[in-house]
């Protein structure tokens, strides 16, 4: 009887709420999108998750002029692009890539800050997305003037360790709300020790020999870029695009023919490419608490 009698209670509570808050809500303007009314309620604002982008810049002398594409990228494209909430690093691919330790450059831009209309002052708010928009503005200026410096010219390493890259990039990519996304900025000729271009036929036969001699990476949900890719032949060059994709799917990543060509045309990423490898439990507002009572 007595959980009868409390089961009854919240009951009668959450309709003294639902009265209550019909009484509350046509009072709120009409400016103000509530849920169910096509909108979404400012009540439920809040900062969506950012991209985690990491870029690898061949630094080898066989970029030649295709260099200045990689710099055109960085500088034109993903720069300019980076949004509220996401994080950038470059770093170069050189001889043994493991050996790198410091990026090129790196930088996160603080999210949007959430609202909800219920407890917060607007301008309060509209003040902080002011201040956010500033130190967005100068991370960007600060990147763009960085790399910038950094990219004046081609790199001289000898040889070009790619599979050391994509190593490298799965270990940087920890468990993090924001979505993972790998762009490589490379001719994707692989020359160092047993696994040198002019020696590979690029097929299935090298991928086993690659799985044998370092397995494949672990790039589970992470959403995959490879620009560059060029053999003295088109047939080569194919022969070479069809390979990289599979050794990046075998690795867990989400590649696309779209996302490999010679310049980088698709960007940013589509939303449906690559998820984030944590994913904070939501929490209620209220709200949404008083909705479920009902």
């Amino acid at each position: 009887m007595k959980s009868r009698g409390k089961k009854t209670g919240r009951i009668m509570a959450g309709l003294g709420m639902g009265i209550l808050m019909g009484l509350v809500i046509p009072s709120i303007p009409g400016n103000w999108p509530l849920a169910g009314t096509g909108s979404r309620a400012w009540a439920e604002e809040g900062p969506t998750p950012g991209r985690d982008i990491l870029v690898f810049v061949d630094e080898s002398g066989s970029t030649g002029r295709q260099f200045n594409v990689y710099r055109r990228a960085i500088l034109d494209r993903i720069v300019p692009g980076l949004r509220p909430g996401d994080r950038l690093r470059v770093a170069p691919i050189v001889d043994d890539t493991s050996l790198v330790s410091n990026f090129m450059a790196e930088g996160s831009l603080p999210a949007r800050p959430s609202f909800d209309s219920f407890s917060d002052n607007e301008i309060d708010y509209k003040k902080k997305v002011k201040k956010e928009k500033a130190q967005n503005d100068q991370i960007r200026e600060t990147l763009l003037a960085t790399l910038t410096k950094k990219l004046a010219k081609p790199g001289k390493s000898k040889y070009t360790d790619l599979f050391g890259a994509a190593q490298m990039g799965a270990q940087l990519f920890s468990s993090d709300h924001r979505r993972p996304v790998l762009v490589f900025l490379s001719d994707m000729q692989e020359d160092r020790g047993r696994f040198r271009f002019r020696d590979m036929k690029w097929d299935n036969g090298d991928l086993k020999r690659v799985q044998t001699a370092y397995g494949f990476p672990d790039l589970k949900n992470v959403c995959v870029y490879v620009i560059g890719t060029r053999a003295p032949s088109m047939e080569k060059t194919q022969k070479m695009r069809e390979f990289w994709t599979a050794y990046f799917k075998e690795s867990g990543a989400d590649v696309r023919s779209s996302h490999m060509g010679s310049m980088l045309a698709n960007w940013p990423p589509p939303s449906d490419c690559g998820k984030p490898r944590y994913v904070p439990r939501a929490k209620e507002s209220w709200l949404q608490k008083i909705r479920k009572q009902l």
